[in-house]
């Protein structure tokens, strides 16, 4: 896909690997309608990209919110190039002390708020579209304490597959990208606490963690260049974490 001209939506723009996506994608030519609720960041990031950016304020778990936010795209715009779902929470504590009001949360932002995103948007995608869900690892790789969030992504997997196969006779195609560790704002403990980091390396065949900027190239790269013959496909980018299991 030439990326020069196109329409995007990222949610999750503000910070993070959403923040680094919409600066990759600007720097191709696109133009990005960037969702999220971080006001701060989000009008800080407006200020920084000019006339190419557009922030948008809107909780994709709350889908009047996400109808907004498209009935502005559209008053600009006829339709919509890419759509990247990319906002996600995540909460850590154990089994036993994770709550079902947490639980409950994380699945309605990660999980529903991209069904969400995905229904509304998709309506106002025409062939040649392309839908790229952000994924983790640990959508397939277990581990402990974060259970609401790997349960999100690993339905996120699905739901790519699934809507990869609905939107083929209209020519949309839907992808995924599945990644390791990231320093992103959401993984700020590692920064804060280095021996988090270690745990984190030390299962990573590559030997270190990406960088937002990173991960960002790679979503470019999977929608410019590998998307037109791909629907259904996960790609992984995480420095092999996802053959060291748990």
């Amino acid at each position: 896909m030439d990326i020069n001209n196109r329409v995007a939506v990222i949610t999750g723009a503000a910070k993070g690997i959403g923040k680094a996506m919409v600066q990759q994608f600007v720097g191709k030519g696109a133009f990005i309608y960037g969702i999220d609720v971080d006001d701060a960041e989000g009008e800080k990031l407006q200020e920084e990209m000019g006339d190419t950016f557009c922030y948008l304020h809107a909780d994709i778990s709350n889908e009047p919110d996400i109808e907004n936010a498209l009935r502005i795209i559209l008053a600009r715009h006829d339709h919509i190039d890419i759509l990247i779902n990319n906002a996600a929470v995540q909460t850590q504590a154990p089994f036993a002390e994770t709550t079902t009001e947490d639980f409950r949360k994380v699945i309605n932002i990660d999980l529903i708020g991209t069904f969400i995103c995905c229904k509304v948007f998709t309506e106002h995608m025409i062939d040649g579209s392309v839908v790229l869900n952000m994924l983790s690892v640990h959508s397939s790789v277990p581990r402990k304490n974060t259970y609401a969030y790997d349960a999100a992504k690993a339905g996120i997997e699905m739901l790519t597959k699934e809507m990869a196969l609905d939107l083929a006779d209209r020519g949309i195609r839907v992808l995924g990208l599945s990644y390791g560790a990231v320093y992103t704002p959401m993984n700020a403990r590692m920064i804060v606490h280095p021996e988090l980091a270690q745990i984190a390396v030390s299962k990573v065949p590559l030997h270190w963690i990406a960088k937002a900027e990173e991960i960002a190239a790679c979503a470019l790269a999977v929608v410019e260049h590998f998307s037109d013959y791909s629907t259904g496909s996960i790609f992984t980018v995480d420095g092999g974490r996802s053959l060291t299991g748990c």
